[in-house]
C-alpha cells in the first residue's frame, strides 16, 4: 500500500469501511437527519418557489393587459428630461414613444382600427415586447413599413397575413390633420389589452410627418423596491420641468404589486425569508448539535487506539458526505414531482387559465432548488465540521468522556431547606435540572423550535388576512349605477369592472358627464329614477343602516379663470370677475354630515389649505380628483380658494325635444333668442382642490371618477339648496340581512328589467334615433364572488400548501429535536434504570423534560409571538386597505395540542428502542 507521510499508520484502506460501521451505529440519528434534509429542500423549493412563480405569472398577466411594462410616463418630454432620466439610479430603463393619433381603413375612416406609434429600441424592447406574444417579423426599420397586432389585421378583414403585403390606413396626426399611407406590413403580433391596438412605425416615418419632438412621451420603469408615490417625488424633485402642467404619472411596477398582494410589500418578503430558512437551518443542524456529544465520545475512542486527526475527520465527513447525497437526491426527486406534477393538478387547469395559462405560470424553479440543496447541505457540513473542531481541540481523554457541560461554573454550595418532594415531584425537579444542565442547548433548541411554527403561524395570518374575499366583503352586496349612454359604451365605459383586477373599485371608470348624458341631456334625468328608489325602499330584507344613496345632480359649470387655473395652466389673462364654462357635464355630488365630519377631521391632520367651513355652511364647494394635479398646480390650486363658481343646469326635457327637432343653424337662432332657458345658481366659494388617492383619504362613495375632462364637486345638503334643480339618486349601495341576499337579487334585478324596457321606449328625447333614455345597471356582490371564485380558490390551495408545509417543517424540527435528544441519552437511561429508576418514573421525567420545552415554545410564542403579530398587523393594514387580522388562536391551540402529542410519541418510541436494546444486552 501507498506510504502517505501525512498519515503515519497506514490506515487509508479501513477508513471507508470505519465509515460505514459507524454511520452503523448511529442509524435513529441519521434516518432522522435524513428526512430533515429531504424536508428542508422541499420546504424551501416549496416555499420560494411557489410565490416566484405565482409572482412572475400575476407580473406577466397585469404588463399583457395593460400593454406595456412601463411604470411611468413623462408626458411632452424633453431631451434634457430623457437624458437626465437615464441616469437616475432607481430608473432601471428609460425610452421614447410618440403616439400619433388613431388609424383607420382607408375606404371606412370612421372606424378606427388602431392607434399609431413610434417606439425606440429601449422602449419596444423593455416595455412593449414584454406584454405581447407570437411576435413575427422585426420591428419596422423604414418609413413604408408598420407592425401591427392581429387584432388589427382582424379589422382590417386579414386573417392571413403575410410579409410585406400591402395595408391601406388613414392616419389622424393630431387633431386636425389626416393622411392616408400605404404601409408595407413587416410583421405582427398577438396582444391582451382591451383598449386599441397600437400599430408601430419606423421613425422615419414621424419624421417625414413632422412630428414635434416636444411632444415626445419619456416611458420608464423604476426599482421594483420604489412604490408609486416616493417615486413620483423624487422625479418632480430632480427632473427640470417644462412648465407648471407638465406631468409625470407614475404607478407602481408589475413585481411591485404583486409582490404587494402576496405579502403586502418588500420588506415582509425580506422578513419572511430569513425567518424561514432560519428554520429550516435549525431543522437540520438541531439534530447533528443534539447528538454531537456521542459523536465526540466516540470519535474519540478512535483517536485513543491510534488514528489520528486527519483520518477521523475523513471518517466524519464520509458518513456526512453519504447522507448529503442520499438526502440530495430525495429532496430533489420529491421537489421536482410536488412542484411540476402534484400542484398543478391540485389547482386544475381553470386556475392555470386564470393566470395566464402553463407557458407563464411555472412553480418549478431550477435556481431556487439549487440553492435549497446548497442550503442545506452546507447547514449538515456546518455542524459536521463543529463536531471535528471539537475532537481536533481536545485530548483523547477528555473527548472519550466528553458530555458537553465543559462550559458549566462550579456553583458554591449552599445549604438550603428543601420541602420533602413526592415522587412525582422529584422527578420533575430531576427534569428541570436536566434541561438546564445544558441551559445554551436548552434556548437555542427552544428558539429553533419557536422560530419553525411561529414561521407557519406567520404565514397562515398573512394567507388569511390577504385573501381575496376580504376584497369583495367590503363592496355592498348590490350596487346600483346608472348605464352609460350608446356613444359611452361604443368606447367600453360602464363595462370596465368585468375584466378588471379584483382588487380595483368595480365602478371606477374613466367615462365622464358626457359619455353617461349624451343621449340624455336634459335636467329630469336621473341615473336611478324616482319610481326605481320608491320600489326598492319598498323591499323587504334590505339593510338601510348599511346601505348609502349617493345624491346630486350634473350641471354646467362656470368658474373664474384663477380658479379652473390648477388643471390649465395655460389660461391666461386672469382678472376678477373674469368667467368660463365649461365644454360637458360635471357632476355635483352632496356630502352626508358624517361625511363632512370625516372629512374636517382628515383636513385637520393633514394641515391642508382647505375651507372646509364654507363647504361645511352651504357658501363653498370643494373639487375632488384622481391625484391630477402635479406639485406646481397644487400651488396654484392653494391659490384658488376663495374664488367664484356657479352651476347652471341642463336644459328641461321640454327644451331638450325641440332642440333635437330643429337644424343646427336653427338651433343656434334660437339659442340667441334664448329659447333654450338653462337656469343658474348662486354664486359659491371654491374650497379648494382635494386629492381623492392620498393616503388616509375618507371613506366617501362616489357616482364615478376618471376622466380629466370634467370635474367632480363635493357639496353640503345646504348649499345643494341653492341650485335651482332637484336632486337626484346618482348610485345606490344596497346591503341585505343574512338569507336575504337571493331574493332581493331577483327582485332588484326583475325591477330594473322593468325601468330599462320602460327607458328603451322614450326616443322622443333620445339624440340618436331608437336608442332611448340610458338604463340602470346592477353589480351584485354574488356575481363577483362566483367570477373570481376560480381564482380565489386556486390561491388558497396555492398559499395553503405553503403553510402546511411550513407546518411540518416546524413540527418536524419539534419532534427531531426530542427524538434526537433522548436518543443521544440512551446510556444515560440504562444507567438510571440499573440504580433502581421505574419506567414509569423515567416517563414521568422525559414527560417533564418535555413539558420544560414545551412552556418555553409557549412563552415565547405568547410574548414575543404576540408582539411580533401585532407589528405585522400595523404593517399589512398599512399596505393592504383590505388587510383582515386575526388572532390565530384556534390554530395555536392545535400546534400545542400537536406538541404535546409528539411529546408523548417521542418518549414511548425512545422507551421502546431502549428495552430492546437493553433486552440484547442482557
Amino acid at each position: 500500500m501507498f506510504w502517505n507521510k501525512d498519515i503515519p499508520n497506514n490506515n487509508n484502506g479501513v477508513i471507508p469501511f470505519l465509515a460505514r460501521n459507524f454511520s452503523g451505529t448511529k442509524k435513529v440519528r441519521n434516518t432522522i437527519l435524513f428526512y430533515s434534509a429531504v424536508i428542508s429542500i422541499i420546504a424551501i423549493t416549496m416555499v420560494f418557489g411557489i410565490p416566484s412563480g405565482k409572482i412572475r405569472a400575476e407580473e406577466i398577466r397585469w404588463i399583457r393587459e395593460k400593454g406595456t411594462a412601463s411604470s411611468g410616463m413623462v408626458v411632452n418630454g424633453t431631451e434634457e428630461q430623457y437624458n437626465k432620466l437615464r441616469k437616475l439610479d432607481y430608473i432601471k430603463h428609460a425610452g421614447k414613444s410618440v403616439f400619433i393619433g388613431e388609424a383607420a381603413e382607408t375606404c371606412k375612416s370612421e372606424d378606427a382600427v388602431c392607434k399609431v406609434a413610434w417606439s425606440d429600441f429601449v422602449s419596444w424592447e423593455y416595455f412593449m415586447k414584454p406584454a405581447y406574444t407570437n411576435i413575427i417579423g422585426k420591428y419596422p426599420e423604414n418609413s413604408k413599413e408598420i407592425l401591427l397586432s392581429e387584432r388589427a389585421l382582424k379589422s382590417l378583414g386579414i386573417s392571413e397575413p403575410k410579409q410585406d403585403m400591402e395595408i391601406n390606413l388613414e392616419v389622424s396626426i393630431g387633431l386636425f390633420h389626416r393622411s392616408k399611407e400605404r404601409f408595407k406590413l413587416c410583421g405582427w403580433y398577438k396582444d391582451f389589452s382591451n383598449e386599441l391596438p397600437i400599430g408601430y412605425v419606423s421613425r422615419g416615418k414621424i419624421d417625414q410627418w413632422d412630428f414635434p419632438e416636444n411632444h415626445y412621451t419619456l416611458l420608464f420603469r423604476q426599482s421594483d423596491y420604489l412604490g408609486q408615490n416616493k417615486t413620483e417625488e423624487k422625479l418632480y424633485q430632480t427632473l427640470p420641468m417644462k412648465n407648471n402642467g407638465q406631468k409625470i404619472i407614475v404607478s407602481d411596477t408589475a413585481r411591485y404589486i404583486a409582490v404587494s398582494k402576496l405579502t403586502g410589500g418588500y420588506e415582509m418578503a425580506v422578513l419572511g425569508t430569513v425567518s424561514i430558512l432560519c428554520g429550516i437551518f435549525f431543522l437540520v443542524y438541531n439534530v447533528l448539535w443534539i447528538s454531537m456529544n456521542e459523536d465526540i465520545r466516540n470519535l474519540g475512542l478512535f483517536n485513543t487506539i491510534g488514528a489520528t486527526e486527519k483520518q477521523i475527520t475523513k471518517i466524519y465527513r464520509k458518513q456526512m458526505q453519504y447522507m448529503m447525497l442520499k438526502g440530495s437526491v430525495w429532496g430533489i426527486l420529491l421537489s421536482v414531482i410536488v412542484l411540476i406534477f402534484i400542484i398543478p393538478e391540485i389547482l386544475g387547469i381553470h386556475f392555470f387559465e386564470e393566470l395566464g395559462g402553463k407557458t407563464i405560470f411555472c412553480f418549478f424553479r431550477p435556481w431556487i432548488l439549487l440553492i435549497a440543496v446548497i442550503f442545506v447541505n452546507g447547514t449538515i457540513w456546518m455542524a459536521s465540521e463543529r463536531v471535528i473542531k471539537k475532537i481536533v481541540d481536545m485530548s483523547c481523554v477528555k473527548s472519550a468522556v466528553y458530555e458537553g457541560n465543559d462550559s458549566i461554573k462550579r456553583r458554591k454550595k449552599t445549604k438550603k431547606m428543601i420541602g420533602k418532594r413526592t415522587a412525582a415531584g422529584e422527578m420533575l425537579y430531576l427534569a428541570w435540572k436536566n434541561v438546564t444542565l445544558h441551559k445554551t442547548r436548552f434556548v437555542m433548541t427552544g428558539m429553533s423550535m419557536f422560530l419553525g411554527i411561529f414561521s407557519f403561524l406567520i404565514m397562515n395570518v398573512i394567507i388569511e388576512g390577504c385573501d381575496y374575499i376580504h376584497i369583495i366583503e367590503k363592496y355592498p352586496d348590490f350596487l346600483l349605477a346608472g348605464e352609460f349612454s350608446e356613444y359611452g359604451k361604443s368606447y367600453g365605459y360602464g363595462e370596465e369592472y368585468k375584466t378588471r383586477e379584483i382588487d380595483e373599485d368595480p365602478l371606477l371608470t374613466q367615462g365622464d358627464g358626457m359619455a353617461l348624458l349624451y343621449d340624455n341631456d336634459y335636467d329630469e334625468f336621473s341615473p336611478i329614477s324616482k319610481e326605481v328608489n320608491k320600489k326598492i325602499h319598498k323591499l323587504e330584507g334590505v339593510d338601510w343602516k348599511k346601505s348609502n344613496s349617493i345624491e346630486g345632480a350634473y350641471l354646467n359649470t362656470v368658474i373664474s379663470k384663477r380658479g379652473i387655473q390648477p388643471y390649465n395652466e395655460g389660461i391666461s389673462d386672469i382678472s376678477e370677475n373674469n368667467m368660463i364654462e365649461g365644454f360637458s357635464w360635471d357632476t355635483v355630488q352632496i356630502l352626508k354630515a358624517e361625511e363632512i365630519k370625516n372629512l374636517k377631521k382628515y383636513i385637520r391632520e393633514n394641515q391642508l389649505k382647505i375651507d372646509i367651513e364654507s363647504l361645511e355652511n352651504g357658501t363653498g364647494v370643494l373639487i375632488i380628483h384622481d391625484h391630477m394635479l402635479t406639485p406646481e398646480q397644487q400651488k396654484l390650486a392653494e391659490n384658488a380658494v376663495g374664488e367664484p363658481v356657479y352651476f347652471k343646469t341642463m336644459l328641461s326635457r321640454e327644451d331638450a325635444v325641440r332642440r333635437k327637432d330643429l337644424s343646427g343653424s336653427d338651433q343656434e337662432e334660437e339659442q340667441k333668442k334664448g329659447g333654450f332657458y338653462q337656469k343658474s345658481s348662486g354664486v359659491f366659494s371654491i374650497c379648494g382642490y382635494l386629492d381623492s388617492q392620498s393616503d388616509d383619504f375618507p371613506e366617501i362613495h362616489q357616482s364615478w371618477h376618471g376622466a380629466e375632462g370634467s370635474l367632480y364637486f363635493f357639496i353640503s345638503e345646504n348649499g345643494f339648496q341653492k341650485i335651482p334643480t332637484e336632486k337626484k339618486t346618482l348610485s345606490m349601495e344596497l346591503n341585505a340581512y343574512p338569507g336575504k341576499e337571493s331574493y332581493l337579487k331577483s327582485k332588484i334585478k326583475g325591477i330594473i328589467a322593468e325601468e330599462n324596457n320602460r327607458r328603451s321606449k322614450m326616443t322622443e328625447v333620445s339624440l340618436d334615433e331608437g336608442a332611448g333614455e340610458a338604463g340602470i345597471f346592477v353589480i351584485c356582490k354574488s356575481d363577483l364572488i362566483r367570477q373570481k371564485e376560480i381564482y380565489m380558490r386556486g390561491n388558497r390551495i396555492l398559499l395553503g400548501s405553503i403553510s402546511i408545509i411550513l407546518l411540518i417543517a416546524g413540527l418536524a424540527n419539534y419532534f427531531n429535536v426530542v427524538i434526537t435528544g433522548m436518543y443521544a441519552r440512551r446510556k444515560e437511561f440504562r444507567m438510571m434504570q440499573s440504580i433502581g429508576m421505574t419506567d414509569k418514573q423515567m416517563k414521568m421525567m422525559l414527560y417533564g423534560e418535555g413539558i420544560c420545552y414545551f412552556l418555553f415554545i409557549t412563552g415565547l410564542l405568547l410574548t414575543a409571538g404576540t408582539g411580533i403579530l401585532l407589528c405585522i398587523k400595523v404593517y399589512m393594514e398599512n399596505k393592504l386597505s383590505y388587510f383582515v387580522f386575526h388572532w390565530p388562536v384556534l390554530i395555536l391551540t392545535i400546534i400545542m395540542f400537536c406538541l404535546l402529542v409528539m411529546n408523548m410519541l417521542g418518549i414511548c418510541f425512545i422507551k421502546k428502542k431502549n428495552s430492546n436494546e437493553h433486552c440484547e444486552f442482557s
